[in-house]
C-alpha cells in the first residue's frame, strides 16, 4: 500500500467534516450577512423602506437562531465573556444615573449588538466562509465610500451621518483591502482590494476630517510596520500618498494644518471637554453612567464655555468611557483590548507555508493589527464607544483565532500520521 493510500482515510473523514461544519446553520450565516448589509449598507435609507423596521428584523432573525439553535455556548471567549460585562455594567447605572432614559438607551443598543456578535462566532467556523464575510465587509466599505464620495464626505444616516465618522470606519477596512490584496491570487477579487484601496483613501480626504487624516497616517505607519515585504509597501503607501496629495489640494492641506492648533476651534474645545470628563471621572470615580457625560458636563465645563453646554459630547472614545463608566469600565475595556491583541499575535505566530489559507490568515492578522490602530487613533478625538465597529471586529477576530486553531490541529493530526507512516 503506498503512502497516499494511507492518507486517504484519514482526508476523506476531514473533507467529511468540513462540509458538516460549512453546511451547519447555512441560512444563519446568511442571515448574518444579511444583517450587515442593513446595518452598514442601510439600503433603508435609499430606498426609504425604515418603515418596516429591517434592522430589527434581522436581530430578532439572528436571536431566533441563537435561541433554538441551543449553540450560544459555541460563543463562549474571554472577549464576549468582557463583553457581557461591559454590558451588565452599563445595566447597572440605569437606576443611578441622572437620566436614566439615556443609561437605559446606550444599555440596549450595546445589547441589540450581541445577536450579531455572537452569531458571527458560532456561524463563521471555517475558512470559506471567513472569506466570504470579509469580502462582504470590503465591498459594503467601497459602497459606503463611493456615498461618501458622492454626499460631500457623509454617509447615508446612522454611524456615518458625520464626516468624521465615516473616516473612522473606512480607517478600520483599509488595512483589508491593503494586506489582502498582496495575497490574492483571483484576478477579480485584487481588483476589488484595489478599489477599496483608492476610494476608501480618496473618501477620506473629501471628508476633510482631520480625525481622519490622523488615523489615516496612524494606519499607513501600522501597515508598514507589520508589512514582510516593506519596500513594496513603502512604494504602495508612497503612491497613496501621492494621489493624495494631488486629490485633496490647497484648502484640505490647511484644514489639517489646523490640526496643530490647540488654543482655539474645536481643538481647544476638545482639549477643554477631555478636562472636564477628568474632572467628573475624579468626582465619580465609578462612573456616571452610559451617554451622561453630555448630561453632567455644565457641572464641570471650564470658563472657556461662555454658556451652559449640556448635551456636549466628550469628542473622545476615552473620555467618555472613564468618565462614563468609571475605574470598572476602564478595567474591563483594558482587558477586552489585551485578549484581542494577544489573539491577534498568537494569529501572527501561525506558520505560512505554500497554503493560500495560511497565508490569507496572517495577512488577516496584520490587518487586525493596523484595524484597530485606525480605530483608536481617530476615536481619540471622537465620541464612538458605543459605535459598533469595534465590538463587531472583536466577534471576527474570535473567529478568526478559531478558525486558526483549527486549520493548526489539522496540519498537526496529518504531519503526525505522516511521521508514523514513515
Amino acid at each position: 500500500m503506498s503512502i497516499n493510500d494511507s492518507f486517504k482515510p484519514a482526508t476523506s473523514t476531514m473533507k467529511e467534516t468540513s462540509k458538516k461544519i460549512i453546511n451547519t446553520h447555512k441560512n444563519w450565516f446568511f442571515f448574518t450577512l444579511f444583517y450587515l448589509v442593513i446595518d452598514y449598507g442601510r439600503p433603508q435609507d435609499v430606498l426609504h423602506i425604515g418603515f418596516l423596521k429591517p434592522g430589527m428584523i434581522a436581530i430578532l432573525i439572528l436571536t431566533g437562531f441563537l435561541i433554538f439553535s441551543g449553540k450560544m455556548k459555541d460563543a463562549n471567549s474571554k472577549q464576549t465573556r468582557m463583553i457581557w460585562l461591559f454590558i451588565i455594567l452599563l445595566g447597572a447605572y440605569i437606576p443611578f444615573a441622572r437620566n436614566n432614559y439615556f443609561a437605559y438607551k446606550t444599555t440596549e443598543s450595546m445589547l441589540l449588538f450581541m445577536p450579531f456578535i455572537l452569531s458571527t462566532i458560532i456561524c463563521v467556523n471555517s475558512i470559506e466562509r471567513l472569506k466570504k464575510l470579509i469580502f462582504a465587509l470590503i465591498l459594503l466599505m467601497i459602497y459606503i465610500s463611493g456615498y461618501g464620495l458622492l454626499h460631500g464626505g457623509k454617509g447615508s444616516g446612522n454611524y456615518f451621518q458625520d464626516e468624521n465618522d465615516l473616516s473612522l470606519y473606512i480607517n478600520m477596512w483599509l488595512p483589508f483591502c491593503f494586506f489582502l490584496f498582496s495575497v490574492e491570487k483571483e484576478k477579480f477579487r485584487k481588483i476589488i482590494y484595489g478599489m477599496g484601496i483608492i476610494t476608501g483613501v480618496i473618501a477620506i480626504v473629501v471628508t476633510f476630517s482631520r480625525g481622519g487624516f490622523v488615523g489615516l497616517v496612524c494606519t499607513a505607519i501600522i501597515v508598514w510596520l507589520c508589512s514582510s515585504k516593506k519596500l513594496n509597501s513603502l512604494i504602495i503607501i508612497g503612491l497613496l500618498g501621492i494621489i493624495v496629495y494631488i486629490y485633496a489640494g490647497e484648502a484640505y492641506w490647511q484644514e489639517m494644518s489646523s490640526a496643530t492648533d490647540t488654543t482655539e476651534g474645536t481643538s481647544a474645545e476638545r482639549i477643554e471637554s477631555w478636562k472636564s470628563g477628568w474632572a467628573m471621572f475624579l468626582d465619580n470615580p465609578f462612573g456616571v453612567g452610559g451617554n451622561n457625560f453630555l448630561v453632567r458636563f455644565p457641572e464641570y465645563q471650564t470658563d472657556f464655555f461662555k454658556r451652559g453646554m449640556w448635551g456636549r459630547a466628550a469628542h473622545s472614545l476615552w473620555f467618555t468611557l472613564i468618565p462614563e463608566l468609571g475605574i470598572f469600565g476602564i478595567i474591563i475595556y483594558l482587558s477586552l483590548f489585551y485578549y484581542n491583541i494577544k489573539d491577534i499575535f498568537s494569529l501572527r505566530r501561525v506558520k505560512i507555508d505554500n497554503s493560500l489559507d495560511l497565508k490569507y490568515l496572517h495577512a488577516l492578522s496584520s490587518a487586525f493589527v493596523a484595524s484597530i490602530a485606525g480605530y483608536f487613533a481617530s476615536g481619540t478625538f471622537l465620541s464612538v464607544l458605543y459605535y459598533p465597529h469595534y465590538w463587531y471586529l472583536i466577534a471576527i477576530i474570535v473567529a478568526t483565532v478559531r478558525i486558526a486553531n483549527n486549520t493548526r490541529k489539522v496540519n498537526e493530526i496529518l504531519i503526525q500520521r505522516s511521521n508514523a507512516i514513515v
